[in-house]
């Protein structure tokens, strides 16, 4: 049986350097500094940075976590992290999540792409009832929450306003 693939793609303007946004990125055991979603997050390679590194990430919901790893890394422009294995995340499978870089003048267009499908119909079901939502608010608050951490150099945490208008399809 094929499963369908849910692509959550998005873009933002953030207002600095595109070293800056990508030096964010690229502090990959520092992820929970980014993102109102996770509560914390840490290396677990030696690998810092770059194919190969791994980091493990606790969710603020659900008790979730996730190992993730960079499965492709284009210095300055791009990287792939894969998601290799989850706790607490029922159904949801394959994910993958792309960044891409773009100087816009003084700015920096960030895209953010997040990839995955359901284990089984029930879930490509749960999937399309309310899951899909679910996922993309979040989706959408992690790309606001990159913007906010490298324009403001604040951490970023659940209680954090982000400007989620910023953000689009």
């Amino acid at each position: 049986m094929k499963k369908n693939k849910t692509i959550l793609k998005r873009q933002i303007l953030i207002h600095s350097s595109k070293q800056k946004v990508w030096d964010a990125l690229a502090d990959f055991g520092n992820v929970q500094d980014l993102s109102p979603n996770i509560a914390k997050s840490f290396l677990t390679s030696d690998v810092k940075n770059g194919v190969g590194a791994t980091r493990h990430c606790d969710f603020t919901a659900m008790g979730a976590s996730v190992e993730e790893k960079i499965v492709e890394w284009n210095e300055g422009r791009s990287v792939r992290i894969q998601i290799y294995e989850a706790k607490n995340l029922p159904m949801v499978r394959g994910m993958e999540a792309l960044f891409e870089v773009m100087e816009q003048g003084d700015s920096t267009l960030l895209t953010g792409t997040f990839e995955y499908h359901m284990s089984h119909a029930l879930g490509d079901f749960l999937n399309n009832l309310q899951m899909r939502k679910v996922n993309e608010k979040s989706w959408v608050r992690f790309i606001a929450g990159i913007k906010h951490h490298v324009e403001t150099e604040e951490k970023v945490d659940r209680n954090t306003k982000l400007d989620l208008s910023a953000v689009s399809a």
